[in-house]
Parts: structure tokens; sequence; C-alpha cells
């Protein structure tokens, strides 16, 4: 006997009903018994961007709703996606529940498949694409597919209705494209980065492109001054702000009304991340769209070797390329009050 999905009433189910009728723990855990019982064979429940749920609190009942399945032996599989350096990170500390799931780590795309999505597009129009515009887009991308097919769905098209016939990308082509992407990109990923630039003292830009100068996803405050220095550098008309100064910058980039960009590490003082890992795409394509090209020289790109990501997942993932570095000379400074 059914208690929620009474099959003579099934029409009659709405998403709203069941919604107001789910009271307790033991409730989603009966009706998903009840789904694993009518719906398919194997069912599969995906549930996307699990990290964007913010309340640690909502997260642990999630948590509990995969222990009680278990327990109960409830023939249904759960496929969590979202961004956390640990299962504990998105899940919570439950480890009972969490000896249930298989971690599977999906790396950025490699150095060379980032390479391998534009030259097989530029290949297919009889293009050629000088190594360093590679080079550039696969830096830019932060090794994102989404920004990489972007790019060079621009570039194509870009491309394509220019007057005369092309043999080659240029420089020029690359960074009209460029432009043309920052355009593209969804309202809602871009609003963190409009809201800090519009603040009224007019210098987080430039901060902003700092916290992007790195391979690492965590970065000390002295090491993305260093990158600030040399940002700023590149714009002659410009003051450059003192350590201390830029210290409050990155705090207040903590804060919703600056954008809620950055969160500290809980262990790690002066140590910062992205909150939404994708952005740091996106600035650095608003600095190469400036004239500021990040994460390092770029030099003549030769072969790239495999390594392993992480031996339990077998995924591979290239080596930094040959002539790429992102360890410019950084100066030892300590910025005051890190926090």
């Amino acid at each position: 006997k059914f208690k929620f999905l009474n099959l003579e009433h099934a029409e009659d189910i709405s998403l709203k009903d069941l919604h107001g009728e789910i009271k307790s723990l033991l409730d989603a855990v009966e009706i998903l018994r009840e789904v694993s019982l009518i719906h398919s064979d194997t069912p599969v429940v995906v549930i996307d961007e699990f990290d964007r749920m913010e309340s640690e609190s909502e997260r642990a009942l999630f948590a509990d709703l995969l222990k009680h399945l278990g327990d109960k032996r409830i023939s249904i599989k759960f496929i969590f996606t979202g961004v956390a350096t640990t299962i504990d990170a998105l899940l919570g500390a439950h480890q009972s529940a969490i000896r249930q799931l298989e971690t599977i780590e999906l790396p950025k795309l490699s150095w060379d498949a980032r390479w391998e999505i534009v030259t097989d597009a530029a290949d297919a129009f009889g293009l050629e694409v000088e190594k360093d515009i590679l080079v550039r887009i696969a830096a830019v991308s932060d090794g994102y597919p989404y920004y990489v097919h972007l790019i060079t769905e621009k570039l194509m098209w870009h491309i394509f209705w220019l007057d005369e016939v092309q043999s080659k990308v240029t420089k020029e082509h690359y960074h009209s494209a460029i432009k043309e992407a920052i355009h593209s990109i969804s309202a809602e990923l871009k609003r963190p980065y409009e809201i800090a630039i519009s603040q009224r003292s007019g210098d987080y830009e430039e901060v902003l492109w700092s916290t992007a100068d790195s391979e690492w996803l965590h970065r000390y405050i002295k090491d993305m001054y260093s990158s600030y220095e040399y940002i700023i550098a590149k714009f002659p008309d410009k003051e450059t702000m003192g350590s201390t100064k830029y210290g409050t910058r990155i705090r207040n980039l903590k804060n919703e009304s600056c954008g809620a960009i950055l969160v500290p590490d809980p262990k790690k003082k002066g140590m910062y991340s992205y909150r939404e890992k994708m952005l740091r795409g996106y600035v650095r394509m608003q600095a190469e769209a400036h004239g500021v090209e990040l994460i390092g020289e770029q030099v003549e790109a030769k072969t790239v070797q495999h390594v392993t990501a992480r031996a339990s997942s077998g995924y591979q993932q290239s080596s930094v390329p040959s002539g790429i570095y992102f360890g410019r000379e950084r100066k030892n400074e300590v910025v005051e009050d890190e926090i």
C-alpha cells in the first residue's frame, strides 16, 4: 500500500501536493521507497550544483536522508554534482552517509585538451592558429570547457564575417573574440564582478584581476598583491595602492556588498579562494580584454606530457606546458592584518 503515490489517483497528484505532504525525513524516505518500486528498474536522482546550497544544516539533512535510504536498503541511486575540495565539504561530515558514496573527481580540462577544442574547429575551416593564441585561450579558460567553446565559437564567427577570406587566426581576431565572448556570458555569472567594480572607490577591477593571476585555487594576500603590482604597472596613469589598502579591498570582496567573490580559508590566515570557481575564468577574460595577460609569460609551448591527476580516480591531466609558468618573482613582504 502506498502512502503518497496512489496510482489510482496518479493524474491528480502534483509536485505541489507532494511538497505539502512531506513533513519529515521519514516521509521523504517513504516517498522515495515508493518511487523506487514504480519508477523503473534502476531509478536515479540527479542533484546538480549541490555546492550552491549554502545552508550547512540543509546539506546535513541530505546526508541523513542517504543514511536512512541505505539502512532501509531502498534501491534508488543519487548523483550529487558540485564544486568542493572534499566530499565532507560538499555533504558535511556524516561519515555513515559518505561511506555509501563513490567520489568521482572531475579535473579541469588538460592544456592539450583545451588546445584540441580550438584546433579541431580551426582545422574544419582550414584555419591556422598561432601557438601563443592557443596558450592564451587555454590560460584564460581556466580549464572550463564552457569558456574554451565560447571563445572558439566567437573566434570562428568573427573570422566568418570578415570581408576578406582568412587563412590564419591573428591576435586581433582573438581579442575581438574575447570581447564578444564577455558580452555573451550569462548575467548570473558576471553579476558578482559587476557589483565589485561598481564600488564608489573605482579601484576594485585591478584588484579582482590580481586574484585570478595563478593556477592555484587558494592564494595568500601577499601573492595576490605581487600580481596586483604587475598589473597596475601596465597602467602608468593609475596610482598603486599600498599593501594595507589592498588587503582591505581583498577582505571587502568577502562581503555581499562587493559581490561575495572570495572566501577565506578557515585554517590558513591570509589565504583566500573563489566562492564560485567558474567566475575566475570570467575575471581572466576581462583582464585579457583590457590588455592584461594573467598567469605568467607566454613563450613557445612544447610537447605536453600526461600525468595522473589522482591515482584513485585514474583521470589524466596535462602537466603545465614548457614555457608557461605561474610563479612570477613575488616579494616576500607580508600584507598587514592578513585575515
